[in-house]
């Protein structure tokens, strides 16, 4: 019993062996299919490739200096000790002023809107009405 058992295992140990010969052969056949891939991705061209030009760097950061400072003088325009409170009420009386104006203007267009759409509807059922009456006219004659 014993001696089957290790010759099994020995069979099995030969048969691997055999399938590790193999395996340089596999990789020199894999390998040669790489560099044939290889050659053919560098043979073939290259898309084109338009690129956004960027903006210098030093325009960038005058940009941004220049939005600092117009946010600082806003700040300082708006939280001044002598006025400041005046211009900020000021500044929200505009802003409720143009709100108002805008919902003035906002209701005037939608109830020309629904108008327009109600006198759509309205022709739409009158011409329809009216193709029925002409149809129930030919049929009685």
């Amino acid at each position: 019993m014993e001696t089957k058992r290790l010759t099994d295992k020995a069979r099995a140990a030969s048969k691997r062996a055999e399938e590790l010969k193999n395996v340089p052969s596999m990789i020199r056949d894999r390998s040669s299919d790489l560099l044939q891939m290889a050659n053919q991705l560098r043979d073939r061209p290259m898309p084109v490739v338009v690129t956004k030009p960027r903006r210098p760097l030093w325009k960038t950061a005058a940009m941004w200096f220049a939005g600092g400072m117009a946010i600082a003088a806003a700040l300082g325009y708006f939280f001044d000790r002598r006025q400041g409170s005046l211009r900020r009420h000021m500044a929200y009386d505009k802003v409720m002023a143009t709100g108002r104006d805008m919902q003035e203007w906002s209701g005037k267009k939608a109830r020309h809107l629904r108008n327009k759409a109600m006198g759509t509807v309205a022709e739409m059922k009158s011409a329809t009405e009216s193709t029925e009456t002409e149809r129930t006219a030919t049929r009685q004659y």
